[in-house]
Order: C-alpha cells, then structure tokens, then sequence
C-alpha cells in the first residue's frame, strides 16, 4: 500500500473523469489523491484541500502529476481532492511565462504566471500561516506586472 508523510493511503487505481467520460490509470506506485466530501469532513491531519482546473491545452484536461522524493500522486481535475501540503507547495511554485499583446500591431508583453489552477478549499492548521504568506508574495508579484487579481 501506498505512503506519503507515513499515512498509508487507499486508493483505486483507475480514476473516471465524469466531465470528459474518460478513464484515467495511474501507474503502478503511484496513488490518485484521495476524494473529499463536500464537507471537507474527512481530510487527514496535515493534507490540504484543492481543486485543480482545467487548462487551456490538451495534456491539462487529464489528471495531473505530481512527484516528491519518490512519491507520485495523480490529482484529478474539477473535483476535490487532499493532498499532503508539500505537495501542494509544488504546484504553487510551478510557474510558466506567457504573452500577452495589448493590442494589435504592438509589441508582446511577457509575463509570468502559475501554471496550474489551484483553488484552496481549505489548510491544515499548522501549516495554513505559510501558506497564507507564500500567496500574498504571489499576489504581490501579480500586482507588480499589472494583472488584476481578483
């Protein structure tokens, strides 16, 4: 069975994206998150709460991966799901330069921005503080290149 942070996980090893009707595997040593009620009643100590969107090209419509010394969770997309926050923190600190153009005929404008989705349901208590700082740093960041931020 499956570790991650010493909590053995239980998961199926087939995931079915009900937006896409598609079947996902995961392979074999590698764990899909694990689903959380609407309640976030049944997240174990220490993981967080996400929601990982949908993005704009192909290979982000399928469950996304994500690897930590060994370990490799599948994070299905439009759904709930707990993580451990370490985890978490990798897909915060994936970033990813684009383009915009103001408008036609002017120049480029590059920017960078996170490269995945990620809304927080909710934080472990310990760990929520962190957290809550390294998406100020975020937001600020955002500010400076003049993008809104709702």
């Amino acid at each position: 069975m499956p570790r991650i942070n010493n909590t053995v996980i239980k998961s199926a090893q087939t995931h079915h994206d009900e937006n896409l009707s598609l079947d996902f595997t995961v392979p074999d040593g590698d764990i899909i998150a694990m689903s959380v009620d609407q309640d976030l009643g049944n997240v174990p100590e220490g993981y967080a709460v996400i929601v990982l969107g949908y993005g704009d090209q192909a290979a982000y419509m399928y469950p996304q991966s994500v690897t930590l010394n060994g370990d490799t969770i599948w994070i299905p997309r439009a759904s709930r799901r707990a993580i451990p926050v370490d985890f978490l923190n990798i897909l915060l600190d994936a970033k990813e330069k684009r383009l915009i153009q103001p408008k036609p005929g002017a120049p480029g404008i590059e920017y960078e921005a996170n490269r995945f989705d990620v809304q927080i349901l909710k934080l472990p208590e310990g760990r929520a503080k962190d957290l809550k700082e390294k998406m100020g740093v975020i937001r600020e960041r955002a500010e400076r290149q003049q993008i809104h931020v709702a």
